[in-house]
């Protein structure tokens, strides 16, 4: 699965786990903020959730925790 904008809202307040973890320290929360959404790694840093084209940022997950 792959954490869009567009989708994003289907996991609002939940973590996110990754099958091969990469660049954050996960479980991953995603959160909502002054109408954005944002991803919150388990130190408490948050993201802006990649757009669907942004292939570079984007989050891959397996599961949720």
């Amino acid at each position: 699965m792959r954490l869009t904008t567009k989708n994003a809202h289907l996991y609002e307040g939940k973590k996110l786990d990754a099958h091969k973890r990469l660049f954050h320290n996960y479980p991953l929360e995603v959160v909502k903020r002054d109408e954005k959404y944002f991803v919150k790694d388990s130190v408490g840093v948050n993201m802006s959730v990649p757009e669907e084209r942004d292939t570079f940022n984007r989050i891959d997950f397996d599961f949720v925790v």
